[in-house]
């Protein structure tokens, strides 16, 4: 009985504690809009917070158990009546979301969620503790039951959660389960007094933690949350962009630590950690590569690596676990390692590598996690390691460089030419973890330093992720990941011809002819730049403003060296830096003839921007008679549906146009506007269900869902 209730309390601290997550961030996006500081910052604050709770453990330990029990019930109280989601809506009143997105983030957070996150994040090694101290022995397969409530609170919230509750109805959930979690832990505490836990004094262990040992901890904590960071940004970009496809990995992470500190698991036998070198050399290969092809399985061998991987380290870290006395510190050193691959990942790396080069130096850390036993062997001294690892990065690198020389120009049999030998070299080190990894990395840093070679013409690298210019025949298309944001023939770099989705014979040329046969001009405002194609529609002596939230597509963009549509336009253009929304909202109402909103990637998609609150802006901003253009092109959501929905709640009219050049809504506030758009090409939007339509409080992608009508999606998925 007493085990049940410690282990269903803790896997119910991990739902709620998973569940908050997502549900912070939705009220928070309307707010910020998708800056990328903020979601950093967002980010490192739950790291932080689970780092705090973790440490409010450790540093309790030594006080009467009793009064942990006391003190702990007591800041629930607290937490319950006072600090839970949403509660302090206007307590970060004095800082302003648009001039400190991240201090307002992090302000918001700490008075909405911030004592609540900490207290639930405690409750692992707290009621760990107190198990062991009760007589309860190793308590540590209790952090598996933890792992499962994450993984359920994953599955659950884009499932059940989403697409049934407004966050008011979250947030009411989240009291009653945080009551709830509350008194199971009062429970949890008197049922350890009365086992003895504040009596019987449990032999203490003699055991001594070294700094050597703590570094292993976290760095082992460390390697999986830069595999799951590096795959899922990999996955999600250059493979699959589909929304929610984060679950997927994240799921593996989490099941790892399941299988890693379940009691009744084995640790992964030695062939696994072969198969898991064998399979990082290639890896290595295609990430600094961006090869995407075929998809399913290089997603699979993405995915079961970083299944294996953290398995393995996750499995050392349970193994080395130690006597319960040190269990608080040893849970806060694996926080965090978690902290500082979150640190590396999401902050450091944007900021100092030129593309995702930490993914394949994380697969090649991943190797060296392995423990001893079947074919690994002792490391050798470092100076023998040293010229291996020079021969390897002299083979890559300077095979790359002389294979062109000799009439090869397709870049992947370039760089397959050049990585074969280096691979096969690396891996006749395998048996030796260190050597291994180093000459893992040592193939990483080649590739990276000479992929600037054949069609990819420019990478650049931010917090959104990494953009490439890349030529393709007479053409060239700037992609993020395997998403198209635009395309110009190089042959037309004088002139200011739209192609891809915006090209004259498509919906968007259609608008603009029927805008301008109306007689309407004014002042135009786009949300997305690309490659600055929509700015060739803008007529002489007329004012645009094209609101762009990366900076390295606004420098790409406006560089003639890579595309000229901005400098060819023959309209008085600006673009500004920011999210869409949060711009609009500097414009002054009913002072624009057009809108065009065209920021809905197909693997994150800000839900802000097609809310009823955001075609309420868009409307609000418009003159009398002006629409509001929606690009709503996408492989995997039915957008069109989603805009219907609103439509119908709003009250106002729309048309739809969808050809073989892309997908377009044009909305308006009475039917009579949209007249010139008139059929057989423009229909009117399929009538909506307004109690469907998505708003800043309720929205869900799950619901938006069709499978793509592309080769690489399986037909029993379709």
């Amino acid at each position: 009985m007493r085990l049940a209730i410690y282990a269903s309390t803790i896997l119910g601290s991990a739902l709620l504690l998973f569940a908050v997550q997502p549900m912070v961030g939705k009220a928070l996006l309307p707010r910020l809009g998708g800056v990328p500081g903020a979601w950093t910052a967002c980010l490192l604050f739950f790291q932080a917070a689970l780092l705090v709770g973790y440490g409010y453990v450790w540093a309790g330990v030594r006080a009467p158990f009793r009064v942990r029990v006391a003190a702990h019930v007591a800041l629930l109280a607290v937490g319950a009546l006072l600090v839970v989601p949403f509660g302090w809506l206007d307590g970060v009143g004095g800082l302003s979301s648009a001039e400190s997105p991240v201090a307002y983030a992090l302000a918001y957070l700490g008075a909405n969620v911030g004592l609540a996150f900490a207290l639930l994040s405690a409750t692992t090694p707290l009621l760990s503790s107190w198990y062991a101290a009760s007589g309860g022995g190793r308590p540590y397969f209790l952090y598996a039951a933890s792992n499962a409530g994450s993984l359920g609170a994953l599955v659950a919230y884009p499932v059940l959660v989403e697409p049934w509750m407004d966050l008011d109805t979250q947030a009411l959930v989240f009291r009653v389960g945080f009551g709830a979690i509350a008194i199971a832990i009062a429970v949890a505490g008197a049922m350890a007094i009365g086992a003895g836990a504040d009596t019987v004094r449990p032999a203490r262990s003699d055991e001594r933690l070294t700094w050597r040992r703590r570094a292993k901890w976290a760095g082992l904590a460390f390697i999986p949350t830069t595999l799951l960071a590096g795959s899922t940004s990999y996955v999600s970009t250059d493979l699959a962009p589909l929304p929610l496809i984060w679950v997927l990995p994240l799921a593996i992470y989490l099941a790892s630590f399941i299988v890693a500190f379940g009691e009744r698991f084995r640790a992964p036998p030695p062939l696994l950690g072969r198969a898991a070198c064998l399979v990082a050399v290639v890896l290595v290969f295609v990430t600094t590569s961006h090869a995407n092809e075929p998809v399913w399985l290089l997603g699979t061998m993405h995915l079961l690596f970083l299944g294996a991987g953290s398995w393995i380290a996750h499995r050392r870290l349970a193994e080395d676990a130690p006597h319960p006395d040190h269990l608080p510190e040893f849970y806060v050193w694996i926080a965090a390692g978690g902290v500082l691959g979150t640190l590396v990942t999401a902050v450091v790396a944007p900021l100092v590598l030129p593309d995702l080069w930490e993914y394949p130096a994380a697969i090649a850390f991943a190797c060296m996690a392995r423990g001893k036993g079947g074919i690994v062997q002792d490391d050798r001294p470092w100076k023998q390691d040293v010229p291996h690892v020079l021969a390897v990065a002299a083979i890559a690198a300077g095979l790359r460089l002389t294979v062109p020389l000799l009439g090869v120009e397709d870049p992947q049999i370039v760089g397959l030419i050049s990585f074969v030998p280096a691979a096969f070299y690396s891996y006749r080190w395998m048996p030796l973890r260190r050597r291994y990894t180093l000459c893992l990395l040592a193939l990483v840093l080649a590739a990276g330093l000479t992929q600037e070679r054949g069609d990819r013409r420019l990478t650049d690298r931010s917090f959104f992720g990494v953009v490439r210019v890349v030529d393709a025949g007479e053409e060239r298309h700037l992609l993020h990941g395997t998403t198209l944001h635009g395309t110009q023939r190089l042959d037309q770099r004088d002139r200011c011809e739209p192609m891809a989705y915006y090209v004259p014979q498509g919906p968007l040329g259609a608008v603009f002819r029927a805008h301008r046969a109306a007689g309407r001009h004014g002042r135009s405002v786009a949300i997305g730049l690309g490659t600055g194609a929509v700015a060739c529609y803008a007529a002489p002596d007329e004012p645009w403003r094209i609101i762009e939230i990366n900076p390295d597509v606004i420098e790409i963009a406006s560089d003639p060296r890579w595309f000229t549509y901005l400098s060819n336009s023959p309209g008085d253009v600006d673009v500004t830096l920011g999210d869409g929304r949060i711009g609009l909202t500097e414009e002054r109402d009913a002072s624009l003839s057009l809108i065009v909103v065209d920021a809905f990637n197909s693997d994150s998609v800000p839900v802000h921007l097609l809310t009823r609150e955001a075609i309420r802006l868009y409307l609000e901003k418009l003159e009398p008679g002006g629409w509001v253009v929606l690009h709503l092109s996408n492989r995997v959501l039915d957008l069109p549906r989603v805009v219907a929905d609103v439509v119908a709640a709003e009250g106002v009219h729309a048309v739809l146009a969808d050809d073989e050049n892309a997908t377009y809504a044009v909305v308006a506030r009475d039917a009579e506007a949209l007249a010139p758009l008139a059929p057989p090409y423009w229909q009117p939007l399929a009538h909506g269900v307004a109690a469907r339509a998505w708003t800043d409080s309720f929205s869900s992608l799950t619901s938006a869902f069709q499978p793509p009508d592309d080769p690489w999606w399986p037909d029993w998925a379709r």
